[in-house]
C-alpha cells in the first residue's frame, strides 16, 4: 500500500481499523523519513491492540520511499559548478537558474538537467516544488537571493530544504525586509542560512560540499537546526 502525503491512499491492507493505524504510522514515517516495524494485535485485549476481534497479531514494515529529487540552483557563479557535479554524483536532478547568459549555459553546467536563463523573480515565480525538493540560494547579491527566497516562501507547497549563502548582516538584513512584506517568522525559520554544514570550509569547492552534505542530511531526516539571526 502506498501512502501519499496528503493522506490519500494506493492499494490496501485489508481495510478498517488495521488499515487506519498503519496509514497514521506512514504519515508519521513520511514526516521523520525513519522505517519502522509495526507489530499489532487483533484484540481487545493486548497492550498492542487496535481494538478488533480478528484475533492473532500481524507485523507490518512501513518504509519511506524517496522519489526523484531535484537541487535547484539559484546563481551560476563559482560555487554553483562544483555543487552540480556532486549533487549528479548522488544522483539528484539538477536545475540551474540565472539571469545571466554567460553562467547559465550548456558548456558551464553540461550535467545539469535543466538550465535556465531569465530575472529571478519571475523564473522563481513559474516553479513548481515539491517536499523533497532542495533550493540553495547562491546568486551574485542579496538583492537577488531576497527576490528568490521571498518567491519560494510564499508558494502554496514548499520545497522540503531551502539554504541561503551570505554573512550573518546580511541574512538579518533580508529577513527584516520579507518580515517587513509579510513573510512569517514562521517560514523563515524554515531557512537554512548561513547555508550549508560548518566544515570550516572556504573555497567554492568546499562550501558546495558544505551544501550538498546538510542536503544529504536533511534527505536522510537527520536533525538540522539552523541559526537564525
Amino acid at each position: 500500500m502506498l501512502v501519499y502525503p496528503d493522506g490519500k491512499i494506493s492499494g490496501t491492507v485489508g481495510g478498517g481499523l488495521l488499515e487506519a493505524k498503519v496509514r497514521e504510522e506512514a504519515l508519521g514515517c513520511i514526516s521523520d523519513k525513519k522505517p519502522r516495524l509495526l507489530k499489532l494485535a487483533l484484540d481487545e485485549e493486548s497492550a498492542d491492540s487496535i481494538g478488533v476481534l480478528c484475533g492473532g497479531k500481524v507485523q507490518v514494515f512501513v518504509e519511506p520511499v524517496q522519489g526523484a529529487s531535484t537541487v535547484y540552483v539559484f546563481g551560476g557563479g563559482h560555487i554553483a559548478i562544483p555543487l552540480v557535479q556532486f549533487a549528479k554524483t548522488l544522483e539528484f536532478a539538477v536545475a540551474v537558474v540565472d539571469d545571466r547568459q554567460d553562467f547559465a549555459n550548456r558548456e558551464r553546467f553540461p550535467q545539469a538537467d535543466e538550465v535556465k536563463v531569465g530575472e529571478f523573480a519571475s523564473v522563481t515565480k513559474s516553479m513548481n516544488f515539491c517536499e523533497g525538493d532542495s533550493v540553495v540560494i547562491i546568486s551574485r547579491g542579496h538583492a537577488h537571493d531576497e527576490v528568490v527566497l521571498k518567491e519560494c516562501l510564499s508558494k502554496a507547497s514548499l520545497p522540503g530544504y531551502i539554504g541561503m549563502i551570505g554573512s550573518r548582516e546580511k541574512i538579518a538584513r533580508t529577513f527584516s525586509n520579507l518580515r517587513d512584506q509579510g513573510i512569517s517568522q514562521e517560514l523563515l525559520a524554515k531557512v537554512r542560512a548561513p547555508i550549508g554544514l560548518d566544515i570550516g570550509a572556504r573555497t567554492p569547492a568546499e562550501i558546495a560540499l558544505s551544501i550538498i552534505a546538510e542536503i544529504v542530511a536533511y534527505r536522510y531526516g537527520r536533525s538540522l537546526k539552523p541559526e537564525q539571526p
